[in-house]
């Protein structure tokens, strides 16, 4: 129990000496309480800082990220125009710069000539196939025709030799038989028992089927050299129709032809095409929206396909990359929220939430990955990247991408 000064009474006559000794006795218990007072304070804040900070992993390694893409040329040539200025925003597809086309324009041209010449080529290999179809069975039927009319004339002409023949046996016969005819007239004659008119008479028809007989046997061999050619012509024409007999194979043969002209077509085709795409690439393009910058090129200079003209950052697709000590890892996990503040926007806070986890520490994608195996090894805590995503950036707020933030990350949730 402690007494203060202003509750010691001070009765009439008291010494002074019992005055400043009550007062003596009452410092110390006030002291006392003074001390207690500050650590329950020291104790409270304590509490309130661990309740604060309790699951809460912190890092001020962190920067904005995003996907910084390099514009290339995509064809070689000379810088005719440039279109676009230092950080400059761009749309996608804006054009930011042109090569000289001429070169380009006159491949065009002779790609399209090659192709008008192979579809003349191809239409002509159709037509020919077409062609080629007709014509292989149309010979075989005129081939299959001509051995018929060949065989009849063969069988007609063999029956007139059996005509023939039999007709110079009949004159042979009708020759002999005057000729005895004669030959009794003759004796008869001589005898006077027959006048000499009758004998010239019998003289006579023995001359006519003599000459019956010759031209019976001229008949005869002709029919016979008809013959012989008649069935000339029949192995001709037998010859033509076993040419003429694979009709499939000379369609075969068109089509394939034809196929190859196609063919020849398509190749024009994809060599125009080309030729169109390089035409295309004399306008160097911003391939989505964002900011140009680091430009790399100007009027009259010559580029190669595949130089970078400048650098575009995409229009706010941006993330924060937070290294963490591997430390502080062992209770983050996707999907847990975190809380950005940036460096250059005092007082601004942007939320986002943990996207992914880098595959390996920042060190294992350097240049030079240590190896511990060489050497001496001091120990020391690796980084992790850690990709925040963030999603309500306000609108004034310009996030570029390198800059410094401070970020943590609620891991109790």
């Amino acid at each position: 129990m402690s007494t203060t000064t202003s509750a010691l009474p001070r009765e009439p006559g008291a010494a002074p000496e019992a005055i400043s000794g009550a007062v003596k006795a009452g410092k110390p218990s006030k002291a006392a309480g003074i001390m207690a007072a500050v650590a329950a304070l020291a104790v409270a804040a304590g509490a309130g800082w661990y309740v604060a900070h309790r699951g809460v992993e912190a890092t001020d390694d962190a920067q904005i990220d995003a996907e910084v893409v390099s514009v290339p040329a995509r064809a070689a040539g000379v810088v005719v125009k440039v279109l676009f200025a230092e950080n400059q925003a761009v749309k996608a597809g804006d054009v930011l710069a042109e090569l000289d086309a001429d070169p380009a324009r006159a491949r065009l041209a002779q790609a399209e000539a090659s192709l008008s010449a192979a579809r003349a080529s191809a239409d002509a290999a159709d037509a020919d196939e077409r062609i080629a179809e007709t014509n292989a069975r149309s010979n075989k039927s005129v081939a299959e025709a001509s051995l018929h009319g060949a065989a009849s004339s063969a069988t007609a002409s063999k029956q007139q030799i059996a005509e023939g023949e039999a007709q110079v046996a009949s004159t042979t016969a009708t020759l002999e038989q005057a000729t005895l005819e004669r030959d009794r007239a003759s004796k008869l004659v001589e005898t006077g028992a027959l006048a000499q008119a009758q004998l010239d008479q019998l003289q006579a028809s023995v001359d006519v089927a003599r000459a019956s007989l010759e031209q019976a046997k001229a008949r005869l061999a002709a029919l016979r050299a008809t013959t012989t050619q008649a069935w000339s012509r029949v192995e001709e024409a037998n010859a033509k129709v076993q040419q003429a007999s694979n009709v499939d194979a000379f369609i075969a043969q068109a089509r394939a032809r034809a196929r190859v002209a196609h063919a020849q077509v398509e190749t024009a085709q994809a060599a125009r095409d080309l030729a169109a795409l390089e035409l295309s690439y004399t306008r160097i393009v911003a391939p989505q929206e964002g900011t140009v910058s680091k430009k790399t090129l100007s009027v009259g200079q010559m580029v190669s396909a595949g130089q970078a003209v400048g650098v575009l950052v995409p229009a706010r697709q941006v993330w924060v990359t937070g290294n963490f000590k591997e430390t502080q890892l062992a209770h983050m996990h996707v999907g847990q929220p975190a809380r950005v503040s940036i460096d250059a926007y005092p007082g601004v806070t942007v939320h986002g939430e943990i996207e992914s986890f880098s595959a390996a520490t920042g060190a294992r994608f350097s240049l030079l990955p240590p190896d511990n195996a060489t050497g001496n090894f001091t120990k020391v805590v690796q980084r992790v990247p850690v990709r925040i995503h963030v999603h309500d950036a306000p609108p004034d707020v310009v996030l570029r991408p390198g800059m410094s933030v401070e970020l943590v990350v609620d891991t109790s949730k």
